[in-house]
């Protein structure tokens, strides 16, 4: 768990310095573990609550995220007693993973009170708990009675106690001097259980660093708890700190800032998590999709090799026709001169049948698989069609956000291939990415068949200049200028394309562009495949971090 307690100090440090004695305008649900609270100061801030029991965290985000009409019981409690309250304090228990943030509000007869807002971050045991100002629970997300088990009773009207950690404060600097007096690192590597709110990866981090510094144990580790230096770690496995991970050195990356540091790693891990959840039936269909036409494909292919078989077919019934004369009933297989190379050729009899009976065999097994060729070859044709169908729409899945796949999922139903769900509300058009490159010319990106369609083929101009990852599934790019475009322009419209399309991992990526009077649409398919010509090639590294900056301009 990368959110540990040092993170979290950081963390503090920034809501503190931001959203103190600023004002709680909205409270949003997303979903049943994570909450956003709009606060406004002399600007508005975001502030994510995460309860989820594996990535339990607090703090502002940059993000944009889908809000629920219809706010869950909780939310609405929330919106109760803290909408229109003061942020008047911020703080964390010792160095554990909790915070409180205390807050002003007004009660039902207007009257002035308190209220704190506890966010415990503990993973499996992440709470969001609202006390008054005497510490007595009014609600809480999760509830514990005191017969549950559990070392706390969290139920309405019983009495706040924050979570007992008997270990030591690594920022209390005398207990740390009186504990590292008689540290030993020959027999003590489990750090993790001396101290509170510390993290295996900080731990190992240490050992590294002591291992290598001609510092005391105190010194370095001193050193590292006050370190600031926003780092992530995408090899071997995705992990990030707030100070320098000196003992990873494989794909590492710095940020200006925790915020944008926990906004970069989360947006990754719970895109994968948000797929898993809300469209786990949509991708475990289009993985089977695509396996299934791989099969059909690998059987038809099969099939149409028979085309080799077919006039040997017909020449094994000329050649018994011509020899008649030569073959008698009972005969296993005959060997006969091949009159069109003067070779001899074995061709291979049923004894029950006579000769003429033999030679309309085969002649029969000629018509037949010359019947079927041309009805094979159709479906090959239609099976290809589904598996580019299907690898489109997992690439789109790839980037969806909640009410793009919604969008998928209700294309995939008006094509019959999912059954219909009852909706009681009609579902808005998600709407496609729209940015700027540096010379302030605009750029259209769809990220689905709906808005591949509605950029490419209801806004765009025909000079408008149209791009696309070349023979892969990916996105339409719509630069709304004509040709000739800048070198600038061309880089950034084939970032677009390239980094929302199924080849964004990869290194020189071809891209080809050309104006919208080129596209067409191709009939009669699923999805919005075109067909396009007169273009040009460029080859492109996709950038993420400049995909980002470009499509969140907002992140600081």
């Amino acid at each position: 768990m990368s959110f540990d307690g040092v993170t979290l100090r950081h963390v503090v440090a920034d809501l503190q310095s931001t959203i103190t004695h600023g004002r709680i305008n909205k409270i949003y649900q997303l979903n049943p573990s994570d909450f956003l609270l709009v606060i406004r100061t002399n600007q508005t801030h975001r502030v994510l609550i995460s309860i989820h029991p594996q990535y339990s965290r607090i703090h502002r985000t940059f993000e944009d995220f889908d809000t629920p009409a219809h706010p869950p019981m909780f939310c609405m409690f929330l919106r109760k007693h803290l909408e229109g309250g003061t942020i008047e304090k911020i703080s964390q228990n010792n160095n554990d993973r909790v915070v409180t943030i205390t807050l002003k509000t007004r009660n039902e007869l207007g009257d002035l009170t308190h209220k704190h807002l506890i966010v415990e971050t503990l993973g499996k045991d992440a709470n969001m708990i609202v006390t008054d100002a005497h510490n007595s629970i009014l609600d809480a997300l999760k509830k514990t009675g005191p017969f549950d088990g559990h070392d706390r009773t969290i139920t309405p009207t019983a009495k706040y106690v924050y979570p007992i950690d008997q270990r030591i404060n690594p920022f209390d600097k005398v207990a740390l001097e009186k504990f590292f007096k008689s540290f030993n690192p020959a027999s003590s590597r489990k750090l993790i259980h001396d101290f509170s709110g510390v993290s295996p990866l900080l731990i190992q981090e240490f050992f590294h660093r002591l291992s290598r510094q001609d510092e005391t144990p105190y010194a370095v580790f001193n050193a590292l708890i006050n370190e600031t230096q926003y780092t992530l770690v995408s090899c071997p496995k995705r992990a990030y700190a707030v100070y320098q991970l000196s003992h990873l050195n494989n794909n590492l990356e710095t940020h200006p800032s925790v915020v944008d540091l926990l906004d970069v790693f989360h947006h990754a891990v719970e895109h994968t998590q948000q797929l898993k959840q809300s469209a786990k039936d949509i991708v475990d269909f289009v993985d089977r999709q695509i396996d299934k036409q791989k099969d059909k494909l690998e059987k038809l292919v099969k099939q149409l090799h028979r085309d080799e078989t077919m006039d040997a077919y017909r020449l094994y019934g000329e050649l018994l026709q011509a020899n008649l004369h030569a073959v008698k009933k009972g005969d296993r297989n005959v060997e006969l001169l091949n009159y069109y190379d003067n070779q001899h050729i074995t061709i291979p009899l049923d004894i029950k049948k006579t000769p003429i009976e033999n030679s309309l065999h085969y002649f029969n097994q000629y018509k037949k698989i010359k019947r079927s060729v041309p009805f094979i070859k159709k479906q090959y044709r239609l099976a290809q069609t589904e598996l580019n169908y299907f690898r489109l729409i997992e690439s789109q899945l790839e980037h969806a956000r909640l009410s793009e796949i919604e969008s998928i999922r209700e294309e995939l139903e008006n094509h019959r291939y999912l059954k219909p769900k009852k909706r009681t509300t009609k579902r808005k058009s998600a709407p496609f990415i729209t940015v700027k490159d540096s010379l302030g010319i605009e750029i259209l990106v769809g990220k689905n068949n709906e808005q591949n369609n509605i950029i490419t083929h209801q806004i765009a101009h025909y000079q408008h200049v149209f791009f696309h990852v070349k023979e892969a599934p990916g996105a339409h790019v719509v630069v709304k200028h004509p040709l000739p475009l800048s070198e600038t322009t061309i880089r950034t419209a084939a970032q677009l394309a390239a980094y929302y399309s199924k080849m964004r991992l990869s290194s020189s990526v071809p891209v080809d562009y050309t104006s919208i009077k080129h596209v067409k649409k191709i009939p009669g398919k699923h999805g919005c495949f075109v067909r396009y010509e007169g273009h040009k090639t460029i080859y492109i590294d996709p950038d993420e971090n400049f995909v980002n900056a470009l499509v969140n301009p907002t992140k600081k």
